[in-house]
C-alpha cells in the first residue's frame, strides 16, 4: 500500500489540459547560475585543466541553477529531462536530488521531484492569466539534459524582471554549499541568501571535491560578483594540504578583483563529532588567510563554522553530523546574509 492510499493530500494530481510546450532555449527566459548554453557550472576548459572524473560528474548537476521568466498562462507545465535516472540517496529527498521548486511572484508555489529510477519531472501550476513572475530551482545532485515549458493558446513567456543586486553572489566550498542534505532545491543556504537579497548566484559546491583548485578560482576571477563566499574547508584531505592550498586560492581572485568583498568561512561543526582539535588548527588556517588578505588591504571578513548553527537545539541542524538539513541551511544563511546585506545596503 502507498502513502497516497491512506492519505489523499500525497496524491499528485494529473491534468489533462493542452499546453503548447517549448524548450527553453527556444523561449526568453533567462538560466542563471550556470555557464552559457550548456548545462553545467563550469565550462569544459576548466574541467579539462582539473581531470578528475568526479569532479567533472558533479560540475554538471545543477545546484544554484535557476530558471527565471514572466508568463500570462493561466496554467503553466514544466517539463525537465534530467541527465541521468535518480537515484536514492541515504539522507536526502528526491525532492532536493532531483526535485524542482516554483516560486510564483516570489511566493513558494510548488515542488516536482523525479520517482526513483525515472529521469524526468514533470507538473502544471494554476496562475492567474496576468503576468507572473516566475522562479524555478533546478536539482541538487542531478543534471538537466533539457527543459520544456507549457504554456496555454495565446501565452507569452518574457524575460525576467532584473534583480535587485544586479551582480550575483558566488559561493564556493563543499558538499555543504552545494546543497546537500537539503530536502528542497530553494532551501540550500546559497539559495536562501540570495532569494532574501534578490540576486543571483553562482553555487560552485562541489561533493567531496572542493581542493582548492586553482584553475577554478581563476574562472572565479572573471565572473562579475557582487560578494564572494569562500566556504572551503572540510575536503582538504588534511590540515596541512589546506595550508597549502587556502589561501593561495584566494588571493589568486582577490588579485584580479581587489575590491571584491569576501566572507570566508570555517566548516559548520555541531561538535559532537572527534574532531575538535582537528577543527581548531583547521579554523586557525583559515583566519590566518583572512589576517594576511587584510593586511594586503582586500575587505575579507572571517565567519566561525563553529557558531553557525547557534546554541540552541544545534544537534537538530544536520542530517548526519556534518551536512545540514533544511533548519541547519536556514541557520547558516540567517549568518551569512546579515554579513551581505550590512555590506550591500
Amino acid at each position: 500500500m502507498k502513502i497516497e492510499d491512506l492519505d489523499s493530500n500525497f496524491k499528485r494530481e494529473e491534468s489533462s489540459t493542452d499546453l503548447n510546450y517549448r524548450k527553453i532555449k527556444d523561449t526568453e527566459a533567462k538560466i542563471e547560475g550556470l555557464c552559457p548554453n550548456i548545462w553545467q557550472r563550469l565550462p569544459d576548459a576548466v574541467l579539462r585543466e582539473i581531470n578528475r572524473p568526479e569532479f567533472t560528474a558533479l560540475a554538471r548537476y545543477t545546484s544554484g541553477g535557476v530558471l527565471r521568466f514572466q508568463t500570462d498562462t493561466r496554467i503553466l507545465g514544466l517539463c525537465m529531462e534530467l541527465l541521468e535516472p535518480d537515484f536514492m540517496m541515504s539522507h536526502m529527498p528526491l525532492t532536493g536530488s532531483a526535485g524542482m521548486d516554483v516560486f510564483v511572484n516570489g511566493s513558494y508555489a510548488a515542488t516536482f521531484r523525479a520517482e526513483l529510477g525515472v529521469n524526468e519531472v514533470k507538473g502544471e501550476i494554476p496562475l492567474s492569466g496576468r503576468k507572473s513572475e516566475i522562479t524555478v530551482y533546478l536539482p541538487l545532485y542531478n543534471g538537466v539534459k533539457e527543459f520544456y515549458l507549457g504554456i496555454s493558446e495565446s501565452a507569452c513567456i518574457w524575460r525576467p524582471l532584473e534583480h535587485k543586486v544586479r551582480e550575483p553572489i558566488i559561493f564556493y566550498g563543499s558538499s555543504i554549499t552545494q546543497g546537500g542534505c537539503a530536502s528542497r532545491t530553494s532551501n540550500t543556504y546559497p539559495a536562501l541568501v540570495t532569494r532574501w537579497l534578490d540576486a543571483g548566484m553562482y553555487c560552485l559546491g562541489f561533493s567531496g571535491n572542493a581542493r582548492g583548485d586553482l584553475p577554478i578560482a581563476r574562472y572565479i576571477a572573471g565572473l562579475p560578483a557582487k560578494y564572494l563566499v569562500y566556504d572551503y574547508d572540510y575536503n582538504a584531505p588534511d590540515a596541512a594540504f589546506l595550508k597549502g592550498t587556502h589561501e593561495p586560492f584566494l588571493e589568486c581572485i582577490l588579485s584580479h578583483n581587489p575590491a571584491l568583498p569576501v566572507i570566508v568561512m570555517s566548516r559548520p561543526n555541531p561538535e559532537f563529532k572527534t574532531e575538535e582539535l582537528q577543527s581548531r588548527e583547521r579554523r586557525q588556517i583559515v583566519r590566518e588567510t583572512v589576517l594576511k588578505c587584510r593586511e594586503k588591504g582586500y575587505q575579507v571578513e572571517f565567519l566561525d563554522g563553529a557558531k553557525l548553527f547557534g546554541e540552541e537545539s544545534r544537534e537538530c541542524c544536520t542530517v548526519d553530523g556534518i551536512h545540514p538539513n533544511d533548519l541547519g541551511f536556514y541557520r547558516i544563511a540567517q549568518r551569512v546574509f546579515e554579513k551581505i546585506h550590512a555590506f550591500i545596503f
